[in-house]
């Protein structure tokens, strides 16, 4: 009796040790749980399960089956969906900071009202999206890598990307109407005979200051240099006050924006491309 209690006691010590070790694991296999920070989920099913409005941190969903689960109105910081499957996915109105979504399979996925924030766009998994899921996806993208991504021809209307990052990527024959792109990094891009009519290419930002004195305002534009633009109609595009976020244009305060502008602080060669 003895040694069986002891044998027990051991053996109790070191479930105890183990699941102190990983208790974000082991919370995660014991049913999901609403809030969670750091959990791993790698190697787990859960695909049409209900997970709305989740608050996960940290969470590795690293190739998970999450086909057909329901993950709106989640908030999602810094989790990795690299090459989850998505497929049918419900994410509207989910929020997404810092989040990994490289070869994610979004086939189908429901993306009305999703935010992302610093999200991990990049690389070649968007080009099979048709267009409403592309810009669904990227019309609240804020601070996010989309370099070498492949959107040509795409209908991406009206997106908000500001600041974020599409170097050496393609977006030839892409209509970016209406879109704002301010301060976005477009540098090497094929342009070719995309519409930017209309688009919030540059800002303006008051109080200015250069790391010691506050010297007033400045004006500062999508980084468009060694970008490819012939063909691509600037007619119209926009310099716009930033704080105005989205919205009509006259709720923006824009004016229209100037060759020079985007040459001198865009960095732009306007060869063969027409307008502003």
């Amino acid at each position: 009796m003895i040694k069986r209690l002891t044998i027990f006691l051991g053996a109790a010590a070191i479930a105890t040790t183990f699941m102190a070790a990983s208790s974000s694991t082991a919370r995660a296999q014991l049913g999901l749980p609403r809030s969670c920070v750091g959990c791993d989920m790698r190697g787990n099913d859960l695909h049409g399960r209900d997970l709305r409005e989740v608050a996960w941190v940290g969470v590795d969903l690293n190739g998970v089956n999450l086909r057909n689960a329901n993950l709106s109105g989640a908030k999602l910081a810094g989790v990795n969906f690299r090459d989850a499957d998505l497929r049918g996915a419900d994410l509207r109105d989910a929020k997404l900071a810092g989040c990994d979504l490289r070869g994610a399979k979004l086939d189908g996925a429901q993306l009305g009202g999703i935010k992302l924030a610093g999200a991990n766009l990049s690389g070649g998994f968007l080009n099979g999206l048709p267009d409403f899921q592309a810009r669904a996806l990227l019309a609240n993208c804020a601070g996010c890598n989309l370099r070498n991504v492949d959107l040509h021809g795409k209908n991406l209307q009206d997106i908000r990307v500001a600041g974020s990052n599409f170097s050496d990527s393609n977006l030839s024959g892409a209509n970016l109407r209406g879109s704002s792109l301010m301060a976005d990094n477009l540098s090497g891009v094929n342009l070719q005979n995309a519409d930017l009519g209309g688009a919030a290419l540059c800002g303006h930002e008051t109080n200015w200051n250069d790391g010691k004195y506050t010297i007033g305002t400045r004006i500062f534009c999508t980084n468009l240099r060694g970008a490819d633009l012939r063909g691509a109609d600037l007619r119209g595009s926009l310099l716009c006050d930033p704080a105005g976020g989205s919205g009509s244009d006259a709720e923006r305060n824009c004016v229209p924006l100037d060759a020079a502008t985007l040459r001198d602080v865009a960095h732009a060669n306007l060869t063969g491309a027409k307008g502003p």
